[in-house]
């Protein structure tokens, strides 16, 4: 008898710009048996062409999948992206929100727009996300929300937008935890394979 893929059956959904590191995550998620939806953190043809590129591997593996672009700072956008990933899959078992728009000005040289730009794609755009899809999760009674940690490098927006994130997944914890719904951070550079392991509900 086979054995069951540990995600046989899931959907995950992940928010982020395509990088190689979201198509990692992807990829072994589709692989695990998840089926996969994707949103971009900004609306770039260039975001718009990674997303689309990865949810086109992961049709490859035989997996339902769509990708929609947006802007990840949309509450009224990433709500709608929430309720799609139900009415086009089913259901939403996951939330990989792996938001992450690096930056490196000086801190004499960091302006109060840049500063308000890096904690609102970094910081206020995964609370959003988490927001949404913890309300579907809290719903069904399940679910698993995992938020990027921060990188090694950045300038002072981006480190203390990357730092709330601990705050915010404390709070989500403590509220949705009874539940059912589990929220964790998840390092920079972990291994896709680990964060699959996170994703088991």
């Amino acid at each position: 008898m086979t054995a069951a893929l540990p995600l046989e059956g899931l959907v995950v959904a992940l928010i982020g710009r395509g990088s190689e590191g979201d198509r990692a995550l992807v990829i072994a998620c589709a692989e695990a048996g998840a089926d996969i939806a994707l949103a971009t953190q900004e609306r770039t043809r260039e975001q718009e062409f990674a997303v689309n590129s990865i949810a086109n591997e992961a049709w490859t593996i035989g997996r339902r999948q769509f990708a929609r672009v947006m802007d990840a700072t949309d509450p009224a956008a990433v709500a709608a992206f929430a309720d799609e990933v139900c009415d086009r899959l089913g259901r939403c078992d996951a939330l990989i929100a792996a938001h992450d728009a690096p930056s490196n000005a000086p801190i004499d040289e960091l302006s109060p727009d840049e500063w308000e730009v890096t904690l609102s794609l970094n910081l206020t755009a995964p609370f959003l996300a988490a927001q949404a899809f913890g309300r579907v999760m809290e719903r069904a009674g399940r679910g698993v929300i995992l938020l990027a940690g921060a990188q090694a490098d950045g300038d002072a927006a981006y480190q203390s937008a990357r730092a709330g994130l601990s705050g915010l997944a404390g709070s989500l914890a403590a509220a949705w935890s009874p539940a059912g719904v589990r929220v964790e951070l998840f390092p920079a550079g972990a291994a896709a394979g680990s964060i699959v392991r996170l994703l088991t509900i």
